[in-house]
């Protein structure tokens, strides 16, 4: 009996060795790919189905016995995120990732200028978030309110920069990055006063996007912030007859609008945002403003202008008279086209 018994233990013992063997040889070996694979992992998702979808893609095998060890080793609570598969990852390897987060990050930027359903395509075409996902959170007004974005909508407040997330990221989250981002950025410039007119958010961020929006040049910003707050501050007040407002109107009346400013939209067009025919500011920002431009509203310099004109190279002829102002359309806008 007792023979018996030992060639028993013997055997189980055997047997242990054996699957241990069987099982160090799968959980440490290569997976079954011979190219990288990409895996992502949606909210919600939890391991045992994705290890079933990875079998079935052939990314690995034996998903029951890596089921098993992660319940064993406490690593079965997955973080989202889009993750890079190897061939020279194991089974453990992979694991690993998917517990502890190890996902693949990519960038995307949003440069100074663009409005919100230029972001909002930049975005879905980069495959960030759906076009009709942000367009909801954009007119959430209770989102906008826990971010203290002084809204109707987030035009204006997602702020222009590179941003660099894990892919399948929520889009609340990038809308928190965004809108704190400004947060932090307004807070920054406006510690040392917010302009000659003391604005609040709003009226800071909407005179931003219109200078912005009027040149490309840093070093003329001040220049033109200046030339708004006179006509701000002029008795009685000027129109701020700027383009880029027309524009943003002539897009909230016509989404297929193209872009070109005819006499009806100067004259007739009756929109909050036709700062030709609405004196002093519109009602929210036309676009997301950088850096350059919210300093420059903050700090404008001294001067005497009242109009500016293009000179069709990026920067403006600067004028404090309507007789100095005709002769420079004349010179840049009538004649330059002429030739």
């Amino acid at each position: 009996m007792k023979t018996l018994q030992r060639k028993f233990l013997l055997l189980a013992a055997a047997l242990t060795v054996f699957f241990a063997m069987l099982a160090a040889r799968y959980f440490f070996s290569a997976l079954p790919i011979d190219k990288p694979q990409t895996v992502t992992v949606s909210s919600g998702m939890t391991l045992r189905p994705l290890l079933n979808d990875l079998a079935e893609r052939g990314v690995l095998t034996k998903p029951t016995w890596l089921y098993a060890y992660a319940r064993l080793s406490g690593q079965a609570a997955l973080r989202t995120g889009e993750y890079a598969v190897e061939p020279t990852h194991t089974p453990v390897d992979l694991l690993r990732m998917l517990n502890e987060g190890r996902v693949v990050t990519a960038s995307f930027t949003i440069v100074p200028g663009q409005n919100r359903w230029q972001v909002r395509d930049q975005l879905a075409d980069e495959g960030w978030i759906k076009g009709e996902t942000f367009d909801a959170l954009c007119d959430d007004g209770d989102f906008l309110k826990k971010h203290d974005v002084p809204g109707p909508t987030c035009e204006g407040y997602f702020y222009p920069e590179t941003y660099t997330f894990a892919r399948g990221v929520s889009a609340e989250a990038i809308f928190d990055e965004a809108f704190a981002l400004y947060k932090k950025t307004l807070g920054e410039i406006t510690q040392g006063g917010r302009g000659p007119l003391d604005f609040d958010d709003r009226q800071f961020m909407t005179l931003a996007a219109i200078v912005e929006k009027e040149t490309g040049a840093p070093d003329e910003r001040p220049r033109i912030a200046c030339v708004f707050y006179n006509r701000l501050r002029a008795k009685p007040p000027w129109p701020l007859a700027t383009d880029p407002t027309v524009i943003y109107a002539a897009i909230l009346a016509d989404p297929n609008f193209d872009g070109n400013i005819t006499r009806y939209h100067l004259r007739q067009l009756e929109n909050p945002y036709n700062t030709y025919k609405v004196k002093g500011l519109p009602p929210g920002p036309i676009a997301a403003a950088g850096r350059e431009a919210m300093e420059a509203v903050a700090n404008p310099i001294e001067c005497g202008d009242y109009f500016f004109v293009s000179m069709n190279n990026g920067r403006h002829v600067f004028c404090p008279t309507l007789d100095c102002h005709n002769k420079a359309v004349q010179k840049w806008q009538i004649d330059y086209f002429r030739r």
